[in-house]
């Protein structure tokens, strides 16, 4: 014979919803601190990630400038295909391998550059042009002359409206640095050549006004009375 439930006082409610809401609360706070645990965990990881990352990438741009540091007197010599190729008998590797290999530092991406311009120096341009695309190296000053050996590469091709536009973007791109006035000037020579003196008039009157004192300014006077006599 089933007893009748036992009545519960307010007092046995209230100490019963008042566990109950102990435990419920305690159920939360142990699910949050599961979840910080695992977010510490992750966080703890990532940054472990980060600092080998780093260490590794480090490691690699050292052995990369020493590689470069080998090969860089074949180059300022003008022995493009050993700076290219590399000496293996006498264990110089070549820019082209340095670029490849350590692509991720800064010295493998100085490789790149200087091997753009090695084959530039060779005639072979379409792999100079692609090296010179594919630098993607820190310096303001790098990153301008890999824009305008592009450039010189159309002018080479007699493209002048193309290579006057990757002039103006190198001498413009990234502030004023040691070839801007030098690029301001072949960016004029060339609108000049593609026929569009109202651009070449403008380039070369920004050399003049900002660049007073430069030796790329000299003739420019003679290119602007050129331009004002012929419009």
């Amino acid at each position: 014979m089933l007893r009748p439930k036992k009545k519960l006082s307010r007092k046995e409610i209230k100490q019963d919803k008042l566990v109950t809401t102990y435990f419920q609360i305690y159920d939360r706070i142990y699910d949050y601190r599961k979840q910080l645990v695992i977010a510490g965990i992750a966080i703890i990881v990532v940054a472990l990630g980060t600092i080998l990352y780093y260490n590794n990438l480090q490691a690699e741009n050292e052995r990369a400038m020493t590689e470069l540091g080998k090969v860089y007197p074949l180059y300022d010599e003008g022995r493009y295909y050993a700076a290219i190729n590399g000496i293996p008998e006498q264990n110089i590797a070549g820019l082209r391998d340095i670029s490849a290999n350590y692509r991720r530092t800064e010295a493998g991406k100085i490789a790149t550059f200087y091997l753009a311009n090695a084959y530039y120096h060779l005639g072979e341009y379409d792999n100079a042009y692609r090296y010179f695309e594919d630098f993607r190296g820190d310096d303001p000053l790098l990153r301008a002359s890999a824009i305008a050996g592009r450039a010189a590469i159309y002018e080479v091709r007699g493209e002048h409206a193309r290579a006057a536009e990757l002039y103006e973007r190198a001498a413009t791109r990234f502030g004023n640095t040691a070839i801007t006035p030098e690029n301001l000037k072949h960016a004029g020579r060339n609108y000049l050549e593609a026929g569009e003196s109202t651009q070449a008039l403008r380039v070369f009157e920004k050399l003049q006004n900002e660049f007073p004192e430069s030796a790329y300014t000299r003739d420019v006077e003679r290119y602007i009375a050129q331009i004002r006599v012929s419009s």
